[in-house]
């Protein structure tokens, strides 16, 4: 006679019985959904061009489109794909756009993965079948929409990739952990290969394998003793790191990284390869970021809200609790222990982008949590509507950032793409060295290679003043032409100087020469000690609305006591400053010479040209608009006088 099954019993099989079944397939779909919309919401937010000059993306809008050899670890896998997109499969548009619209699209699809790793992980957990895929909607929208995601989802950066690659090497070990035992090799081999993808991306791949490998030896118990099956995972594992041979291969070629450190040399590969250099950040160094615990607790909050964060974390540890359904949870905890240690040790001043798999564990914590309540809303026999309402309550949470998610960065213009165009507009002679910091030089190489402008031009990276002194003076002691982008310490007296678009030509004492100006003037300031004897004034089509160039012919008639400053404004028939686009006055307040030579040092007699790009509000191109120029003394901001040009 059989005995009844308990009510214990028959609620655990019906738990098996849910999580064995297949999910619906509308539910199926649906990280396909949740990632395309999130692909279509990033796209139209991408940047269109240049983004800014000091930080890795414009050396990626540069690498990729190039086949490059990007600072290290190299970044082969996004290297590579990088060059296959914006070279072979979307040719269209400016180069730095195709390559951010890559990160959107790979962002894209990492939400859709975080949805369909949530929604598994919730099925696992039993339940309605809507409650998954609330999970996972929850989970794409708690994660998709942080701040810090959102930036780096919309430039070229190698985050979006790297995501991409960690939610996928976790969902697979989910699928490979439940997978009939004749697929489950084949499952563990792919998963070993994929891991070798990631690393040959990004080195903080690796943080996942703790916990992949207690999730894994819990799982699936052929993988505790030795068998061939190892040895078949070793390959699959070493297999992607092959290339990495891409970076000794292309220096071979004769290319080299942006700032030339990489050494082709066997040690200097793996220098490069295991960023040894980095290393410094573990300890204490000039650029170490030391933080509080309330730094941190400010990051989880900025990020995802307090209150999402927090039930992030609850979600998470309820699971842990859940006898026969814990393994999943572990294998989330341990994912976000390891990466949330690594931060606390990694000294950087952007540690939120080595917390975003800690953000895609706590969204999924949330996710859990929905079903979580859902499900014991329906145990309770409370009804479809308690759960149902929940599952919305946390939705909108998720969707808010509630508890002080930052909002989400605007999206970039087009001022730093036309500041690069200015620094590669002068008519460069053969031979000419362009002298400043890595990211101005980066821009300049950016305008040869995308727009073929500044062809005769040798940019210099010299981010030391020491080094950027001693390259000026070999270039003047060889009679190269020589540029600056900024003030040099102590050279104001040294050289003469005259200004060509957004850089100032150097010259040898008293040597300054400037063409004739378009349009002669004589107006003195500074009571007779500094006339204005012409100007050149051009509009230019810029790629974010009509600019003024603007070249003012300074001749001092006697040493200059003070140190003058420029106002320039555009205003309207009556006098009064224009607004630009964004509401700010269409005015700037800059020292002649881009601060390299202060007015105390000109020469008596020597006529220097002096350049400005003036970003012009729509309405200054009605009728009656002008650009007024102020000099003031800039101690004691007294008048010196002004002068005006009508609009073109």
């Amino acid at each position: 006679m059989t005995t009844p099954p308990t009510q214990q019993e028959a609620q655990r099989a019906q738990h098996a019985q849910l999580v064995a079944g297949k999910p619906h397939p509308a539910a199926r779909l649906l990280p396909f959904v949740v990632g395309a919309a999130f692909a279509a919401a990033y796209a139209l937010r991408t940047a269109p061009a240049i983004v800014t000059l000091f930080d890795d993306t414009l050396e990626f809008q540069l690498v990729l489109p190039t086949a490059g050899i990007a600072h290290p670890t190299g970044y082969p896998l996004y290297t590579l794909l990088g060059f296959a997109w914006s070279r072979l499969l979307f040719p269209v548009g400016e180069w730095a756009w195709r390559v951010n619209l890559l990160s959107a699209l790979l962002a894209g699809a990492a939400v859709g993965v975080v949805c369909a790793l949530a929604q598994r992980i919730a099925h696992k957990q039993g339940g309605p079948a809507w409650a998954s895929a609330a999970a996972g909607v929850g989970a794409a929208l708690a994660f998709g929409l942080g701040p810090v995601w959102w930036a780096q989802a919309t430039v070229a950066e190698v985050y979006a990739l790297h995501l991409l690659l960690a939610a996928l090497i976790l969902l697979l070990a989910l699928i490979a952990a439940d997978a009939p035992p004749a697929r489950r090799p084949r499952l563990i081999i792919a998963l070993a290969a994929l891991c070798g993808l990631g690393l040959a991306h990004h080195r903080t791949m690796v943080l996942l394998f703790p916990a992949l490998a207690v999730y894994l030896l819990w799982q699936v118990p052929v993988l505790r003793r030795p068998s061939r099956l190892w040895l078949l995972c070793g390959s699959a594992l070493i297999l992607p790191l092959l290339l990495y041979a891409y970076i000794p291969l292309r220096a071979t070629m004769g290319v080299a990284d942006l700032n030339g450190s990489y050494v082709n040399t066997w040690q200097g590969f793996w220098d490069h390869v295991l960023a040894r250099r980095y290393g410094a950040f573990f300890s204490a160094n000039d650029l170490a970021v030391q933080r509080k615990p309330g730094d941190w607790l400010i990051l989880a909050a900025t990020q995802m809200g307090w209150l999402v964060a927090a039930l992030g974390v609850l979600g998470i540890a309820l699971g842990l609790l859940r006898r026969g359904a814990r393994a999943p949870w572990l294998l989330i905890a341990l994912t976000l222990a390891t990466n949330l240690l690594f931060a606390l040790l990694y000294h950087v001043g952007d540690v939120e982008v080595f917390l975003l798999p800690v953000w895609l564990c706590l969204a999924v914590g949330l996710g859990g949590l929905m079903q979580m309540a859902a499900l014991a809303a329906q145990r309770r026999r409370a009804g479809a509507w308690v759960g149902a309402l929940l599952a919305l309550v946390l939705l909108a949470a998720a969707a808010l950032g509630a508890g002080g998610r930052a909002p989400l960065p605007p999206r970039a213009g087009w001022a730093t793409h036309d500041y690069a165009l200015a620094l590669s507009a002068p008519q460069f002679a053969p031979g000419s060295q362009v002298l400043g910091l890595e990211g101005e030089m980066t821009a300049i190489r950016y305008m040869q290679a995308a727009h073929g402008r500044a062809q005769n031009a040798v940019p210099v990276v010299a981010n030391d003043e020491t080094a950027r002194r001693a390259w000026l003076d070999a270039a003047m002691a060889s009679g190269a032409p020589a540029y600056l982008t900024r003030e040099l310490p102590g050279i104001e007296e040294a050289f003469s100087f005259g200004g060509e678009g957004a850089l100032v030509r150097v010259w040898p004492r008293g040597q300054a020469q400037a063409q004739q100006p378009q349009h002669p003037a004589e107006q003195p300031f500074a009571d007779g000690a500094l006339n204005l004897i012409g100007y050149d004034l051009a509009l230019l089509d810029g790629s974010n609305g009509r600019t003024a160039d603007l070249a003012l012919y300074w001749q001092p008639q006697r040493a200059l006591a003070q140190t003058l400053k420029l106002s320039l404004r555009v205003v309207d028939g009556a006098g009064a400053t224009l607004a630009l686009p964004a509401g700010t006055p269409a005015q700037q307040d800059l020292f002649p010479l881009r601060m390299v030579a202060p007015t105390t040092t000109w020469l008596p007699g020597e006529v220097m040209r002096d350049t400005y790009q003036i970003e012009l509000p729509a309405a200054a191109l009605r009728e009656g608009a002008r650009i007024l120029v102020i000099v003031y003394d800039s101690v004691t901001l007294a008048e010196a006088g002004r002068w005006e040009a009508d609009v073109p």
